[in-house]
């Protein structure tokens, strides 16, 4: 009498057919969590470069309601210049300074806010430059560039922005 049964051919037909029957959704999942941690650091990126465009205009603002009559004082100060070169903005504590090469990252406080000052250290680098507009004294051109390594490729969120001297 023979025994019936799968042979072991069977068996590795029925293997193969579920695992090719797998590898289609599981290579969905996986880009889509890439696709969601991209989304995440481009959101982060996106807010941290607001900030710095928000640095200037509070600024710009500060020194209209203390009555100073240079409306750029503070970003323009010799010693921590932001117009026509690269600054660091660290928003929590309302300072910016001058960086000659390479801005430094930001850190992630204790918190969980972004900051110059110390904490962990994160994957952004925010670079704010303040352009001189020609021939338009009371408009400059600020733009925010933040920075940020996605495994191996290098990620850029940039906001350029006109801001005005309303005094």
């Amino acid at each position: 009498m023979m025994k019936r049964g799968f042979t072991l051919i069977e068996t590795f037909v029925a293997i193969s057919i579920l695992l090719i029957s797998l590898a289609g959704p599981l290579s969905i999942a996986v880009k889509a969590l890439q696709s969601a941690y991209y989304a995440r650091d481009e959101v982060i990126a996106s807010y941290l470069a607001q900030e710095g465009i928000e640095y200037v205009r509070a600024m710009r603002d500060q020194n209209y309601l203390t009555g100073n009559s240079d409306w750029l004082a503070g970003l323009d100060d010799p010693s921590n210049n932001c117009v026509d070169a690269d600054c660091t903005v660290d928003f929590p504590y309302f300072t910016h300074q001058s960086c000659g090469g390479d801005c430094a990252p930001l850190l992630i406080d204790q918190n969980g806010l972004y900051t110059q000052k110390s904490g962990d250290p994160s994957i952004y680098t925010r670079v704010l430059r303040i352009k001189s507009v020609p021939n338009a004294p009371n408009e400059i051109d600020v733009q925010v560039t933040v920075s940020w390594q996605a495994g191996t490729i290098p990620r850029h969120f940039i906001i350029d922005e006109r801001v005005f001297n309303w005094l």
